[in-house]
């Protein structure tokens, strides 16, 4: 299972951008998420604030982890993308 580590370029407003330019599986150094594509695209993400969406979340969830806005340009490449998690051990 190989992934090939990428540094995307940094937009305004906090945004990341890749060109991914063959098929394969990519990491992003900055944030941990993985693209798997079928062939070259584009993919700008972001990280947003929970403050607009957390009362969209009803007990007993509760926010957890990082919330992501990604958008590719061929959304038919892009099979598969592995947002990172978290794991609550405390009480």
């Amino acid at each position: 299972d190989h992934k090939e580590l990428v540094t995307p370029r940094r937009l305004s407003g906090g945004q990341h951008v890749v060109q991914l330019d063959a098929e394969g599986t990519y990491q992003c150094s900055f944030t941990g998420l993985i693209f798997e594509v079928t062939r070259a695209v584009k993919i700008t993400y972001s990280l947003l604030s929970w403050s607009k969406y957390a009362n969209l979340v009803e007990k007993p969830w509760i926010v957890g982890g990082p919330l992501f806005d990604v958008r590719c340009d061929s959304t038919s490449a892009l099979t598969s993308i592995q947002f990172p998690h978290s794991l609550c051990l405390g009480g």
